[in-house]
């Protein structure tokens, strides 16, 4: 009895201790695939977690080379722009030289017809020489003295007038309206001196009364129309330059804000990268330096592009001071015209001097007829010729002064 109660404690203790190892065995095995579903679950949520930065990181390089790409192409739109102006301004300094060479050739003709004019004023002034010495009449040294000033100093103003880029804008549009004023003044002296050479001694003074107020009032009318010009023409100059001056400012202010969007964009970028360094595994470090190296390309070809848009605007700038002395241009040769439209009103004076003496002369060659009857003939011819060329010297002092103050202006 008491060796079967031993022989079933020793099988019990025999068959606890095989339990108690199996639930060891079993406890290990289960903490074990504990440890592989916990390690797993650790790379699995390390390998997402790169994965959706470098994702983001892609889509944030692929915006960034889009933006730079249309950078670029806005550049080279620029450049083109600024090639094409450059072009058109080649141009119309080329066609500016041609005419100021051809309004130089004017001038010259019209010192040549001064040169003609002051020859007939010596041929004058010797007949008039000899109408006195005969008459006992009045003397013309006021007469020469007066158009010899004219002529002089009208001529300086033909030699000292310079012309350069700014005073010959628009000249080509008045080419052809001041050859049509010449012609018409021309026209005007042949009217004047076919009326010289058919009116009578008695009726010459009131015709040319009535020939000054109408030549008075054609010069009033072109000076209204002058004026007209200037202000038209000081008008689209200035819609010119606040066209300019808003799409420079509009230009400058969209490039200002792209550069501050890109560098927004770059900072956030960096600091992704700053922030996902320490989560991303070593075999998406190669990739992240290549994106950095794009990033640094990018941002060097942001600093040349914003380089080359400084320079474009330094010569935007250029040109907006080339219009300013242009203006000051205009101004000065305003003032030049304010001038000789003075000295034309002293001519015109002048000219009614010259017409008061010429009535005198006539009025003391008609008494010195009456008085010798023998010379009243010969007198009354030279007094009629004298008459006759100093109303042609009037309307070409006229022509010359309105031509020479057209030129000016334009």
């Amino acid at each position: 009895m008491s060796s079967w109660l031993g022989g079933l404690g020793s099988g019990l203790g025999q068959s606890l201790g095989q339990v108690g190892g199996s639930l060891a065995s079993l406890t290990g095995q289960i903490s074990n695939f504990t440890k592989d579903m916990l390690m797993e679950g650790t790379e699995e949520v390390e390998a997402e977690l790169p994965n959706s930065r470098r994702k983001e990181i892609e889509a944030i390089h692929s915006i960034l080379r889009s933006e730079n790409e249309r950078l670029k192409k806005l550049c080279t739109d620029l450049e083109e722009k600024h090639e094409a102006s450059e072009l058109q301004i080649k141009q119309q300094s080329t066609s500016y030289r041609n005419q100021l060479q051809q309004k130089e050739v004017e001038i010259s003709h019209l010192k040549a017809r001064q040169i003609a004019l002051q020859d007939q004023l010596l041929k004058l002034q010797s007949a008039a020489q000899s109408v006195n010495s005969g008459v006992g009449g009045v003397p013309t040294s006021t007469a020469s003295s007066s158009f010899s000033y004219g002529v002089s100093h009208h001529a300086s103003a033909f030699h000292d007038d310079d012309m350069d880029f700014g005073d010959i804008i628009s000249s080509q549009q008045e080419i052809n309206r001041l050859s049509n004023e010449v012609s018409r003044l021309e026209s005007e002296v042949g009217h004047w001196r076919h009326i010289a050479q058919t009116s009578k001694a008695q009726g010459s003074n009131s015709s040319d009364q009535s020939e000054i107020c109408k030549l008075q009032n054609i010069i009033k009318e072109l000076k209204q129309n002058r004026s007209q010009e200037i202000d038209n023409h000081q008008h689209e100059m200035s819609v010119l330059q606040n066209a300019h001056q808003q799409k420079l400012t509009e230009i400058t202010r969209r490039h200002r804000e792209e550069l501050s969007d890109y560098e927004e964009r770059i900072e956030e970028l960096e600091n992704l990268l700053q922030q996902g360094g320490s989560g991303i595994a070593v075999t998406d470090h190669s990739k992240i330096h290549e994106m950095q190296k794009t990033i640094q390309s990018l941002q060097t070809e942001k600093v040349e592009s914003t380089k080359k848009i400084e320079e474009l605007e330094d010569k935007i700038k250029d040109i907006s001071k080339t219009l300013s002395f242009a203006e000051n241009d205009r101004d000065v040769l305003r003032k030049e015209q304010e001038r000789l439209n003075m000295e034309n009103r002293q001519i015109i004076k002048e000219c009614e001097s010259l017409k008061l003496e010429c009535t005198k002369l006539q009025s003391d060659t008609v008494t010195e007829r009456e008085r010798i009857h023998p010379q009243s003939t010969s007198v009354e011819k030279e007094v009629f010729r004298l008459q006759q060329a100093l109303s042609g010297i009037n309307v070409w002092n006229l022509f010359l002064i309105d031509v020479s103050l057209h030129t000016v202006c334009f």
